[in-house]
């Protein structure tokens, strides 16, 4: 028998990928990803507009192959800039390009269109309820 109840951790999963799936499909035509697209989001943010990949790695939680494959992609598509670090030629900077920086104020609005459409079923009471307690569950966690 299946349960009717799933547990959170399910739940989260699946509004992950159905979050991600909705994404993709409003970035198609802009020729990225929800991945590649939440990179240029966070470099618009980072502070000095820069960042190593290895920044990047420990704030996505992700490994070097799968940041170094984004940076990648998203350097021949011409929206970030790589550099390495003057005094340590190892260590690679990213940057957005100013094409970069015109596509995240582009899709800004089909990354709050899909977060609005995520929480349509909510009230405005209930949605800031949501976000407080994923926000402290996930500090809790961290």
């Amino acid at each position: 028998m299946m349960q009717k109840t799933l547990p959170c951790g399910e739940l989260l999963k699946r509004l992950h990928d159905i979050f991600e799936t909705n994404a993709n499909k409003n970035l198609q035509e802009q020729d990225v990803t929800f991945s590649q697209m939440k990179m240029l989001i966070l470099l618009e943010h980072w502070p000095g507009g820069s960042a190593t990949l290895k920044e990047l790695e420990k704030y996505f939680g992700s490994s070097q192959a799968t940041i170094a494959g984004i940076a990648s992609r998203l350097e021949k598509k011409g929206l970030i800039e790589g550099y390495t670090d003057a005094d340590d030629r190892r260590i690679k900077h990213v940057r957005l390009s100013p094409e970069g920086l015109a596509l995240c104020r582009r899709t800004k609005v089909f990354m709050d269109r899909n977060e609005q459409w995520l929480l349509t079923p909510l009230s405005e009471a209930e949605r800031q309820e949501f976000h407080r307690l994923l926000q402290k569950v996930y500090d809790a966690i961290k």
